[in-house]
């Protein structure tokens, strides 16, 4: 077996390449995953205090507390725990959240479900005084899947995640 040659048009674009994401560390430039959370290094304590949830979808509740728990724990954004003596304390408030079909089969059942959630997180430190407000952060997604839920969860992860990310953002 014989590997292809590269030319050296692909060669020095490889180097180019190299050169700038290098450039791009040494300038101070790092994903924002390596940057500290709005809590510091990690070794906070943070519960979840409360989820309101204004929507028709009650279930939709225990899908974001559990998502932003799993999230901020792979994170390392906080150490969660569920005792009233945490550091800090988070309430999320959902503000809309909605499912509506798009398609359907041969047999009327759902084929796609087309999912809206919006909602703000607030974090409080053990005083009850506010640290960091997340503002309302919204997003919508199509789903080729025949369950309402598993669309609902879908972009709820995907949420969360991105919610996450601003947690990081301390600059």
């Amino acid at each position: 077996m014989t590997l292809p040659t590269l030319s050296s048009a692909s060669r020095i674009l490889a180097v180019l390449c190299l050169l700038a994401s290098l450039s791009l560390t040494g300038c101070g430039y790092s994903l924002t995953n390596n940057q500290p959370s709005i809590l510091g290094n990690g070794s906070s304590t943070m519960r979840i205090r409360e989820v309101k949830n204004a929507t028709i979808y009650p279930w939709i509740n225990q899908i974001v507390r559990s998502s932003m728990y799993d999230e901020i724990t792979n994170r390392n954004i906080a150490i969660m725990t569920g005792s009233e003596s945490a550091d800090y304390s988070m309430v999320i408030d959902i503000e809309k959240f909605t499912i509506s079909s798009r398609v359907l089969g041969t047999k009327d059942e759902t084929l796609e479900y087309t999912v809206y959630l919006v909602f703000n997180a607030t974090v409080y430190d053990n005083k009850n005084e506010q640290v960091w407000a997340s503002g309302s952060t919204g997003l919508s997604r199509s789903y080729p899947v025949s369950d309402a839920r598993l669309a609902g969860t879908q972009i709820t992860n995907l949420l969360v995640h991105k919610m996450v990310d601003k947690m990081r953002n301390t600059f």
